[in-house]
Protein backbone atom coordinates (compact mmCIF):
# COMPACT_ATOMS: atom_id res chain seq x y z
CA UNK A 1 0.00 0.00 0.00
CA UNK A 2 1.31 3.38 -0.48
CA UNK A 3 1.46 5.85 1.50
CA UNK A 4 -0.05 8.87 -0.91
CA UNK A 5 -2.20 11.05 0.19
CA UNK A 6 -4.75 9.83 2.28
CA UNK A 7 -8.47 11.56 1.66
CA UNK A 8 -11.09 11.97 3.91
CA UNK A 9 -14.21 10.84 3.58
CA UNK A 10 -15.81 14.20 3.58
CA UNK A 11 -14.36 17.08 1.75
CA UNK A 12 -16.20 19.11 4.35
CA UNK A 13 -17.11 18.54 7.88
CA UNK A 14 -20.45 16.46 8.29
CA UNK A 15 -23.29 18.98 9.14
CA UNK A 16 -25.52 18.23 11.80
CA UNK A 17 -29.37 17.27 10.47
CA UNK A 18 -32.16 19.70 11.03
CA UNK A 19 -34.67 19.02 13.43
CA UNK A 20 -37.76 19.02 11.30
CA UNK A 21 -40.24 21.60 12.86
CA UNK A 22 -42.55 19.10 14.02
CA UNK A 23 -45.20 20.52 16.99
CA UNK A 24 -43.17 17.79 19.16
CA UNK A 25 -39.99 19.58 18.67
CA UNK A 26 -41.10 22.57 19.49
CA UNK A 27 -43.20 20.88 22.86
CA UNK A 28 -40.32 19.10 23.75
CA UNK A 29 -37.68 22.23 23.37
CA UNK A 30 -40.26 24.32 25.85
CA UNK A 31 -40.51 21.66 28.02
CA UNK A 32 -37.05 21.41 28.54
CA UNK A 33 -36.80 25.13 29.39
CA UNK A 34 -34.42 25.02 26.37
CA UNK A 35 -33.70 28.58 25.79
CA UNK A 36 -30.73 27.61 22.79
CA UNK A 37 -32.93 25.05 20.88
CA UNK A 38 -35.70 27.25 20.76
CA UNK A 39 -33.65 30.53 19.49
CA UNK A 40 -32.37 27.49 16.76
CA UNK A 41 -36.16 26.74 16.24
CA UNK A 42 -36.98 30.28 15.69
CA UNK A 43 -34.23 30.69 13.00
CA UNK A 44 -34.84 27.87 11.06
CA UNK A 45 -38.47 28.78 10.97
CA UNK A 46 -37.64 31.91 9.80
CA UNK A 47 -34.85 30.67 7.25
CA UNK A 48 -37.30 28.18 5.53
CA UNK A 49 -40.15 31.25 5.20
CA UNK A 50 -37.62 33.26 3.85
CA UNK A 51 -37.08 30.53 1.38
CA UNK A 52 -40.85 29.42 0.37
CA UNK A 53 -42.43 32.10 1.34
CA UNK A 54 -46.47 31.61 1.88
CA UNK A 55 -46.70 28.15 2.21
CA UNK A 56 -50.72 28.10 2.55
CA UNK A 57 -50.86 30.58 -0.37
CA UNK A 58 -48.62 28.43 -2.01
CA UNK A 59 -50.88 24.96 -1.57
CA UNK A 60 -53.84 26.81 -2.72
CA UNK A 61 -52.35 27.62 -6.03
CA UNK A 62 -50.63 24.15 -6.69
CA UNK A 63 -54.54 22.77 -6.13
CA UNK A 64 -55.88 25.29 -8.36
CA UNK A 65 -53.14 23.79 -10.78
CA UNK A 66 -53.86 20.48 -10.45
CA UNK A 67 -57.57 20.86 -10.76
CA UNK A 68 -56.81 22.09 -14.37
CA UNK A 69 -55.10 19.63 -15.21
CA UNK A 70 -57.40 17.05 -14.23
CA UNK A 71 -59.97 18.52 -16.35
Amino acid sequence: MSDSVIRPLYAAPPQPHPIPLYAATLHAAVARNDVDELDSLICQAEAYLDKYGDLPSLIEQLKTEIAKLER
